[in-house]
């Protein structure tokens, strides 16, 4: 039941249709109970039996955050911390990484020339996994810190953690954002209504329109891209679009979650901003999927000392947090090797940043930055999207061949015209946070939706999964 089906689209209307008959405040037990049903049947649409997977990891959480509430032991305390630690993250390693493992560890053995030949793990990983069990063990982690108390309703908790708009793909929600609205009293607003319809029809429009048409041209020539001797032009446009591409499925889906979620009375934290304006690696992860850069920095980077230390307790935090990020993306050394290139520039910048480079208040230093840092961010794009290490250094190599193969090339760039959103987009986010425009008005967003609506309506794209279905 994806977000762009007609399957969601009834499934939806049903669940705002209770909305406005359950409940005088839309915060009593059967607006909730009518949330968390309904949240049960869009997961188990999918494959009935995760719902098991669900059910195993919200359990396991609720217990043990009750547990390290009322324990006062340190040690106690330390000892349920783990155990949903281990809960969670075995549940990860059994579906996601145990094959990986495996075969990395074969690969490795036979450097050292000792045979093993590792047993075949080929398992279907549940969909939103990654999601829903950093939410969950965030919950239990946030109350082992005292930041929060734990819910005293498992029913509610199970609505937290599998609430429809965000369970899929995110954004990655905490319980200090989300439970409190719970017993928010709602009220029907026209302004809300108008902004939650806004979402959803720039998410499909970024989606439906941007990503799959783009989506149609990287499938196709990806490939193309590492043959021997490729044009640079045609892997350079095919990285543009596939940097686009990703950008837009992403910010379609999160879109999508907010305003569904925003028209049945509740506030997702935003997951992008403008991401390709940003004029520093730091800044560009303070853009991208917010909501899982500040959960690894939270939860992982700060733990590992964060910025604490010596320099080189610094750069290794930051190396160990980025390779786990990359291979939170999928069990692949291009995922890590990913991970890897976001880790070397992060701890590169800082040491210019120790140095005082970025006191300077050049125009041109800033923009030669800028360059290196999106330039950077693209051929990370190229691992990232690569199937294996190899076609991606074929990739690279490629980007600085001479040359032109008009073939290929007359094919690839008509893909290009579905970039313009995405440029617009950050233009004139660049602009207002410069000052240099206004906000954008409620007749510019009115205006602006009509086209993205009759966008939708008719350039939609050859219907793709969500790219972050896989993670």
């Amino acid at each position: 039941m994806s977000f762009i089906s007609f399957s969601f689209l009834f499934f939806f209307l049903l669940v705002l249709a209770g909305r406005f008959t359950l409940g005088r405040q839309k915060n009593e037990k059967s607006y909730l109970a009518m949330l968390l049903v309904a949240s049960l049947i869009f997961y188990g649409s999918y494959v009935p039996w995760y719902l098991l997977l669900l059910f195993f990891t919200t359990v396991i959480d609720y217990f043990v955050g009750n547990e390290i509430a009322r324990s006062e032991s340190v040690a106690s305390r330390k000892f349920y911390l783990v155990l949903s630690l281990v809960a969670n993250l075995g549940l990860l390693v059994a579906f996601k990484y145990l094959g990986f493992i495996l075969n990395f560890t074969g690969l490795s053995l036979s450097l050292v020339h000792v045979r093993f030949v590792p047993p075949k793990w080929d398992i279907v990983l549940p969909i939103g996994i990654s999601f829903f069990t950093f939410q969950s063990m965030s919950y239990t982690i946030d109350i082992y810190r005292k930041k929060i108390e734990p819910e005293k309703s498992y029913w509610r908790f199970l609505l937290f953690v599998c609430f429809f708009t965000h369970l899929i793909s995110g954004p990655i929600v905490r319980a200090k954002e989300l439970l409190y609205q719970f017993d928010r009293k709602r009220r029907a607003r026209l302004r809300v209504y108008l902004e939650g319809f806004y979402l959803i029809i720039s998410g499909l429009f970024f989606k439906m329109v941007v990503a799959d048409n783009i989506g149609d041209y990287v499938n196709k020539f990806w490939k193309y891209s590492a043959a021997d001797n490729m044009a640079g032009i045609v892997p350079m446009s095919l990285t543009v679009l596939f940097s686009c591409q990703i950008f837009s499925d992403f910010l379609g889906y999160s879109q999508i979650a907010m305003g569904t979620a925003y028209l049945l009375g509740f506030k997702l934290p935003l997951n992008f901003n403008n991401p390709y304006i940003a004029g520093s690696f730091r800044e560009f992860w303070t853009r991208w999927h917010i909501t899982l850069s500040t959960w690894i920095r939270d939860y992982l980077y700060i733990p590992l000392g964060g910025n604490r230390g010596s320099q080189l307790k610094v750069f290794s935090a930051l190396m160990v947090t980025m390779l786990l990020a990359g291979l939170w993306h999928g069990a692949a050394l291009t995922f890590v090797f990913w991970g890897m290139i976001h880790g070397i520039a992060l701890v590169f910048e800082r040491v210019l940043r120790t140095n005082g480079f970025f006191e300077t208040r050049s125009v041109l230093a800033k923009l030669f930055w800028f360059f290196i840092v999106q330039g950077t961010v693209l051929i990370g794009w190229i691992f990232f999207r690569s199937e294996t290490l190899a076609q991606a250094f074929r990739i690279f190599n490629n980007l600085f061949n001479g040359g032109y193969d008009p073939a290929n090339a007359l094919a690839v760039l008509p893909g290009l015209w579905f970039v313009l959103p995405v440029l617009v987009l950050h233009g004139r986010a660049f602009l207002v946070e410069r000052g240099w425009m206004p906000v954008p008005t409620v007749m510019e967003k009115g205006f602006v939706c009509a086209l993205m609506l009759y966008g939708v309506l008719t350039l939609y794209g050859k219907a793709n999964a969500f790219l972050y279905f896989q993670f």
